[in-house]
């Protein structure tokens, strides 16, 4: 029978890619101005709850039979489901793949694939019974699961997309020594990520950067 990881060590690996996920995420928040639209609050809370969850029910999870189902593969399934309807009604057009989100989903939906096409191999080797997990065990690996390809994602979508951060943007266009006003949401299809409002130092001329190339547009 396939030996299982320890508790301890899917605890360490489950928290680690929670911290540096939330971390990272709440670093993107800040440097992008919430262009790229990733909630790290959402990402905190979600992991401290399911961990609080885990240690409070403790006592109660030991004293239960190890718990097959539901399954955390059926749950991420109704979750990807769910997640892609979603954004299927809330985004539209090409700029959709300017959210990291996406990129998210896809690759869950591709690792998903990949697990579907190995267990139909005919060469693979037959698949030994393997032993029930604990709710906690379950936990950690959900956490696992939610995290880590979002961890992957983050740095992987900067490196393709490269957009400019906000510090930035002022470098990189005529209004170097400008004075960051904020960003202006609305119409994005021309600028997925939106679009940012500089003036300069005597005030008099005011200046606009598409995020996702640090270049001046012009803004009606």
């Amino acid at each position: 029978m396939k030996k299982q990881l320890s508790i301890p060590v899917l605890a360490v690996l489950a928290i680690a890619s929670w911290l540096a996920t939330s971390s990272l995420a709440t670093w993107l928040n800040y440097a992008y101005d919430g262009a790229l639209n990733v909630n790290p609050v959402y990402l905190w809370i979600y992991g401290a709850i399911t961990l609080l969850i885990s240690l409070v029910a403790v006592e109660y999870i030991e004293r239960d039979p190890p718990d097959r189902s539901p399954r955390w593969a059926d749950a991420l399934l109704l979750l990807l489901c769910t997640a892609i309807a979603y954004l299927a009604l809330a985004y539209g057009g090409w700029y959709v793949w300017y959210q990291p989100s996406v990129w998210y989903l896809c690759l869950l939906g591709l690792s998903g694939i990949a697990v579907w096409l190995y267990h139909i191999l005919p060469f693979r080797r037959p698949m030994q019974p393997r032993s029930a997990r604990s709710r906690i065990q379950n936990t950690f690996i959900l956490l696992l699961v939610f995290y880590t390809p979002l961890l992957v994602v983050l740095p992987l979508y900067l490196l393709i997309m490269h957009p400019v951060s906000v510090a930035q943007i002022t470098p990189v266009g005529k209004a170097e020594g400008g004075r960051y006003i904020g960003r202006i949401t609305g119409d994005r299809t021309e600028n997925p990520l939106g679009l940012y409002f500089f003036v300069d130092d005597d005030s008099k001329r005011w200046y606009y950067y598409d995020v996702l190339t640090g270049e001046p547009v012009d803004y009606e």
